[in-house]
């Protein structure tokens, strides 16, 4: 048998090449007139020869089935070129369309004509090329395999054209990045919920504008969760109340209460935007504390080297993000010298804090300390072990002692030099039942507290004050008195019953209900920065989440409004760095494996027999 030629795939192809060239490049003119006809004629010429040999082929064989196959498919693409020209403007201006009815009528032409010479093109020339390919040995079985790949691979590409099509088209967000979207979280929502005087929203943006269409569903939600009412203006068309705000421009956010006001900066602009948009849950936290809260004070003792919010000279860590979580509570904090406290504490005192003190407290101080507490005061005091700062009389009313010694432990423990030392950096994970710690007991097996060299502590039981057991010790901890931190179970003791207590005593003159509070935590470095962090709203370390139970509890603060405290990041879609390294693995190399691995199955089961399996037998 005398060898084909690939003479009609090849006809065809540099047909439609001219055609296209003509008309996407050279454009109406003799040029593309001329490319556009001599495109024409192979095209036709193609589907000539092919429909040529289909009827000089005897019925039955072969050979006459494989033409009559890309004789189909040529005629497809055929079809699609002879439609093409209803799209041109000079056949479409002659029907009479108004602009919409001309755009419609292109639309459906244009991915008419285009289909069809797409699929019948690509079914055609896979097919006719591997009929041409073997030279006189035709194999009818891999003609039909290849035009059925060559025609799944067509379909395929236009189903991924028709659907970028209507996607473009209909003007729909398909975004599922965590920063470009706005939407309230469960502690947002209890914070709007929670407000006792109504709070205004005024966003300016201009209508129909893609970053307020992304955070309209934020805006809805908090609308629904209290009484904050929300309202959308254009700053051009509203000079008025943008000028009394002081908007200059579109894309910001205020909220007022009363004659405060809070802003919020995001952008018309949704690049620009778009980061901001991760961050506007925790913005409008922060905002909303602020001016929905009521401001209060909390009062600090001075003068007796108390830790303060930066590191000090000694290198000893600040407590800067405690400060900071205080602050996003609209809790602003005033020092108490030596000489104020001595003349009793101010009227609007309602929380006291003593911060990691390592000097002696006057007697003077420590009675004025006593006579706060017993009128129903709170107090927060952070001792520092082996340090006697004259504050045992104030214990001794709270129903608290302090044990001597450093607790240690030689399993639950951070590892920073190596060396022994590091049993006094100890973790825990028990919390006892009380308010400041049901949040930390529900979360116990998940987080862990972290004290860097704390006093033991245990409750008293004489005296009308009744103290609570808040975190515990791990199991194996001891008191180290000598600074070898090696445990000597002869001399060193391990009964230590707290780390951190609570206690409370009725004060009748505070009415019914009334009473004093107060915490103790036998280390100030349970509140440095290096433990005390935020990773986003509601999720905080455990040192963190203890310092905010606890001054909600002892400021009498509504616990529900202040469940969380906003961070710096977008938590959605946070994961950690080996989870970052699986999605990589998985997709660049999983989802191509498992590609290949199908594909060669595939091909095994193929030259293994099933049902391709040639017939046996000569």
């Amino acid at each position: 048998m005398t060898e084909r030629r690939p003479v009609t795939p090849v006809l065809w192809l540099v047909g439609s090449a001219l055609i296209l060239v003509g008309e996407r490049y050279a454009g109406p003119g003799f040029v593309g007139g001329v490319l556009n006809g001599v495109g024409m004629a192979l095209a036709i010429l193609a589907v000539g020869y092919c429909l040529a040999e289909f009827l000089a082929t005897s019925a039955g064989t072969a050979v006459r089935a494989a033409a009559k196959r890309a004789l189909f498919f040529y005629g497809l693409a055929a079809v699609g070129l002879l439609l093409y020209p209803l799209t041109f403007n000079g056949v479409v201006d002659r029907l009479g369309f108004n602009e919409d009815g001309a755009q419609s009528w292109r639309t459906v032409w244009t991915v008419a004509w285009m289909l069809a010479w797409w699929v019948g093109t690509v079914a055609a020339v896979g097919g006719d090329w591997t009929r041409y390919r073997r030279g006189g040995d035709l194999e009818p079985r891999r003609v039909r395999a290849a035009t059925a790949a060559a025609l799944s691979l067509a379909l395929a590409v236009a189903w991924v054209f028709a659907v970028n099509y209507t996607a473009g088209e209909h003007d729909r967000l398909w975004e599922w990045s965590a920063q470009s979207r706005a939407r309230a979280s469960e502690a947002t929502l209890e914070l709007v919920g929670s407000l006792r005087a109504p709070v205004e929203v005024v966003a300016f943006f201009p209508p129909a504008n893609q970053v307020l269409r992304r955070i309209e569903p934020f805006l809805d939600e908090v609308a629904a969760a209290g009484p904050l009412d929300v309202t959308v203006l254009d700053q051009a068309l509203e000079p008025s109340r943008a000028a009394e705000l002081g908007a200059r421009e579109n894309g910001v956010l205020f909220l007022l209460r009363g004659g405060d006001q809070r802003r919020i900066e995001l952008d018309v602009d949704y690049g620009r935007a778009k980061r901001s948009l991760g961050s506007l849950d925790r913005e409008f936290q922060e905002a909303l504390l602020e001016i929905g809260r009521e401001r209060r004070t909390l009062y600090v003792t001075a003068g007796h080297g108390e830790r303060g919010e930066y590191a000090n000279d000694a290198g000893e860590a600040g407590l800067g993000n405690a400060y900071g979580i205080l602050r996003a509570l609209n809790v602003s904090t005033r020092n108490l010298p030596v000489a104020d406290l001595i003349q009793d504490l101010p009227p609007d005192a309602g929380v006291v804090a003593a911060l990691g003190p390592v000097r002696r407290f006057l007697p003077e101080e420590v009675d004025s300390l006593r006579r706060f507490w017993r009128r129903g005061g709170s107090v927060l005091l952070l001792l520092e072990p082996g340090v006697d700062v004259g504050l045992v009389p104030l214990l001794e009313e709270m129903a608290i002692r302090r044990l001597e010694g450093t607790v240690a432990n030689d399993r639950y423990h951070l590892r920073r030099d190596g060396g022994a030392s590091d049993r006094r950096l100890i973790l825990t994970n028990r919390f006892g039942s009380h308010a400041t710690t049901s949040d930390l007991s529900r979360a116990a097996s998940r987080i862990g507290l972290v004290l860097e060299g704390a006093a033991g502590l245990e409750g008293v039981t004489d005296g009308p004050a009744r103290s609570t057991v808040l975190v515990r010790p791990m199991t194996g901890s001891w008191l180290e008195l000598d600074g070898d931190f090696e445990r000597d179970r002869e001399a060193e003791p391990d009964a230590i019953e707290a780390l951190a207590m609570a206690s409370t005593l009725a004060v009748e003159s505070a009415g019914e209900g009334g009473e004093s509070r107060a915490v103790v935590i036998g280390d100030v470095d349970a509140l440095n920065d290096d433990y005390v962090y935020v990773t986003g709203p509601g999720a905080m370390s455990a040192n963190a989440k203890l310092l905010l139970d606890a001054y909600v509890w002892l400021a009498r603060e509504d616990e529900g409004a202040v469940a969380s405290v906003p961070g710096d990041d977008d938590p959605v879609l946070q994961r950690t760095r080996g989870e970052s390294i699986r999605w990589f693995l998985g997709t660049v190399f999983g989802v191509p494996a498992l590609v290949l691995a199908t594909g060669f199955g595939y091909v095994r089961r193929r030259r293994s027999g099933g049902w391709l399996r040639a017939p046996r037998g000569g």
